[in-house]
């Protein structure tokens, strides 16, 4: 793709994130994100064959930025408890400084578009955390639990207060970010 169709191919995105903001993921259409990313419908289009293609795509660009932000081989060399509160910590930045596409996130995954297969995709967007919280529950480094719930009781709350951060409702410092990364954590570990 050259410079100008990526420029805007991702404006096309962006202004996807912010029409989704706005208005949510349902009522985000065609006219509303062209009218964002001062483009035709007609050069949406020419980059993406619907809505749901959009969607689609800008999910999957959505877990690929957070696991370019989360991992760290100097992070996954940690010990354990290091290591999933480092994750934990980045977590919560990742979902605060990018509060627009968390909530788009969070919405995509809570809709029609999220698809046993795209599941399966993001697993294997997701595969290095999988693989990882997979060698620690069998190192016995982890409680025995599924690594679903493992991660909602980690990464979930990450998720949550974030979003909680973002609209005011609570203020956590690092030093705070510290202690609750610290007892979300020990709550999981063997």
């Amino acid at each position: 793709m050259a410079k100008d169709a990526a420029d805007r191919f991702q404006q096309i995105l962006d202004a996807t994130l912010d029409v989704v903001a706005d208005v949510g993921l349902l009522q985000a259409s065609i006219s509303k994100i062209s009218k964002q990313a001062t483009c035709s419908p007609g050069i949406i289009y020419h980059y993406f064959e619907s809505k749901d293609a959009i969607m689609d795509t800008l999910y999957l660009q959505s877990i690929k930025n957070l696991m370019l932000y989360l991992l760290d081989d100097d992070l996954l060399s940690l010990p354990v408890l290091e290591r999933y509160k480092g994750l934990w910590i980045r977590r919560f930045h990742f979902h605060v400084e990018n509060h627009k596409r968390t909530t788009f996130m969070e919405q995509y995954k809570n809709s029609s578009y999220y698809t046993p297969q795209q599941s399966a995709f993001t697993g294997d967007l997701m595969q290095g955390l999988w693989a990882m919280g997979q060698s620690d529950l069998e190192n016995g480094l982890l409680k025995p639990l599924p690594l679903e719930v493992i991660n909602e009781m980690v990464f979930g709350v990450a998720v949550r207060l974030a979003n909680l951060h973002n609209t005011g409702a609570i203020n956590l410092d690092e030093a705070m970010l510290q202690t609750v990364a610290d007892s979300v954590c020990r709550a999981v570990l063997a």
